[in-house]
């Protein structure tokens, strides 16, 4: 057991670090926003320093996660909320257990991406905007590659 498992109540939603998700529930999560659906979730899941999730009846409502170094810069991944529970503080419980967490590992920093919209949410938490970049897979497989110094194919075909 993960030494911040722990959990949580907040208007019959039970929150908790590290516990069991399966990659069913997260895709159906991402699904109910509409967000891509596609991904190996089962590798997904097991790549992150901690996770935080929100159940209401036993149902998954509210997951992000938390992947990176805890020794260099820790990225807050994925704030999904389902939107039946949108507006009832859900997103803001999450972020808060992921921060409260966060400061255990004492991290060199905390990132997260989001898009404008979502702006004014995250800045509530103390996150100052910094210029970055984002490419999906789709546009990531469109590249052609031009291989690298000391390449030994001599590039990828």
């Amino acid at each position: 057991m993960n030494p911040l498992q722990r959990t949580d109540r907040c208007n019959e939603i039970v929150f908790g670090i590290d516990l069991p998700v399966s990659p069913e529930e997260l895709a159906s999560l991402r699904r109910s926003v509409g967000w891509p659906v596609e991904g190996d979730y089962e590798r997904l899941l097991d790549e992150n320093v901690f996770s935080v999730s929100a159940r209401l009846d036993g149902r998954l409502v509210g997951f992000l996660q938390v992947v990176g170094s805890p020794h260099g810069d820790l990225l807050i991944h994925d704030v999904c909320v389902h939107p039946q529970v949108q507006r009832r503080g859900v997103g803001t419980r999450l972020m808060e257990i992921a921060l409260d967490a966060c400061q255990r590992w004492n991290p060199r920093g905390v990132n997260v991406l989001f898009e404008e919209k979502n702006r004014p949410f995250f800045e509530r938490f103390g996150f100052r905007i910094m210029l970055g970049g984002y490419m999906d897979s789709m546009t990531l497989l469109s590249r052609r590659p031009k291989g690298f110094p000391g390449d030994p194919s001599g590039g990828i075909k």
